[in-house]
């Protein structure tokens, strides 16, 4: 599997959409100051890969940024075998799970 770019919302300290990527299929780097989001964006690569969207309890409750009613969102692009794929979760509220694969230029 080959990460392309992942893109989040409602999400610890990520209140609106960002999108990091277009990754190289080589090694990439991301870096920063502390506090800036690092480990956010990997929690939400792993939750998004390894996590149903359906998944409760406190942990889960803890990625919704701080005083806030926001629904966290992730959204993977990745390829595999040479076929690209889009993978989409929602957690918490209106929960959804919806994986593409892009056919002619589209995902579908």
């Amino acid at each position: 599997m080959i990460l392309q770019s992942i893109t989040l919302s409602g999400w610890r300290c990520f209140l609106d959409e960002i999108s990091v990527g277009q990754f190289s299929d080589q090694i990439n780097i991301i870096s920063g100051p502390n506090g800036v989001g690092k480990s956010t964006l990997f929690e939400a690569l792993r939750r998004g890969l390894m996590d149903s969207h359906s998944v409760t309890g406190l942990d889960v409750n803890a990625i919704r940024p701080w005083g806030r009613v926001l629904t966290p969102k992730v959204t993977i692009c990745f390829s595999h075998g040479g076929v690209h794929y889009r993978m989409a979760k929602q957690f918490l509220e209106g929960v959804f799970s919806r994986l593409e694969r892009k056919e002619n230029s589209a995902f579908r």
